[in-house]
């Protein structure tokens, strides 16, 4: 079955059944003289269950230890089902909320809105992402901005110990006691352009792109052929050589001069909030191990 096929079959595009492959989720066969890839019944059976798990917002290291036969298939549905429990209760509780503030308004009592805030809190911490987004309701200024491009994509995991609530609080204490961050020269332009007027929706958008450089450095191989080492090497120059990537070396030059200084406190909390930075910190900083 050619690619046209296989899209029709299951409803994804080009790209993300490339990525797929990329990603060891499926494996098609080759054809031997074009080299032209044939995939079976089984690829688009894949296909179709990934399709479906990515709608049910299993993330692709979920998947792949699904599809790998290294994760328990039941295990993993249940855990997505008490996750999806919890958003139900959580958005429940979101109507309640806003049926109180339409029926009383600015009359409704005060202690009893505080009291379902703190209920809706308590459902959000079990649900994955509810950093990722609280993070820009509760710092929506400069830094929590910068912070949120940078680190937003290991803020995924719940808040789902005491430990790592301890974390949470610490951490935006930590980013709240910081001075605001004022923009010089031409860098507001260039947040603006890259990172500006952006929705939650979008800051995790830049975050999920992140994840995909992370991965590759998480997942990376001991030995590497040379021929890699060049084709790596290759991307490095063609990307130095674009506008964009001058644009880049500002912004991050930017954020390091200005949050440098607590850089070895927000490792500390992010080791406990994120196993998936601490195993990337690991990686980038073996010295500090």
């Amino acid at each position: 079955m050619k690619i046209n096929e296989v899209m029709k079959e299951s409803g994804l595009t080009k790209k993300a059944i490339y990525y797929y492959e990329e990603m060891d989720l499926i494996k098609p066969k080759r054809e031997v003289e074009s080299n032209y890839r044939i995939y079976g019944m089984d690829d688009i059976k894949k296909l179709i269950t990934i399709h479906a798990l990515r709608k049910m917002d299993f993330s692709i290291k979920d998947i792949q230890l699904i599809v790998s036969e290294k994760s328990d298939f039941g295990k993993a549905i249940n855990k997505q089902v008490n996750i999806i429990n919890h958003k139900i209760t959580q958005l429940n509780k979101s109507k309640e909320i806003l049926e109180d503030l339409i029926e009383h308004g600015t009359e409704i009592d005060i202690d009893h809105l505080k009291l379902s805030i703190q209920c809706w809190e308590k459902e959000s911490k079990n649900i994955p992402g509810y950093m990722q987004k609280e993070l820009n309701r509760i710092l929506p200024g400069n830094i929590g901005k910068l912070f949120a491009i940078y680190y937003g994509q290991f803020l995924y995991e719940p808040l789902d110990s005491q430990e790592k609530e301890k974390a949470w609080m610490d951490l935006i204490h930590l980013l709240d006691s910081q001075q605001e961050i004022q923009y010089t020269g031409n860098i507001k332009e260039l947040i603006d352009e890259m990172f500006g007027k952006v929705s939650d929706d979008d800051l995790l958008e830049l975050s999920e792109k992140s994840k995909i450089v992370t991965n590759k450095i998480l997942e990376r191989k001991v030995d590497v052929s040379d021929a890699e080492k060049n084709e790596i090497k290759k991307k490095i120059q063609a990307y130095e050589k674009t506008l964009q990537y001058q644009k880049d070396i500002k912004v991050q030059q930017f954020m390091l001069d200005n949050i440098a200084p607590i850089f070895k406190e927000i490792d500390s909390y992010l080791c406990i909030l994120s196993p998936r930075f601490e195993k990337f910190n690991k990686i980038i900083n073996p010295s500090k191990f």
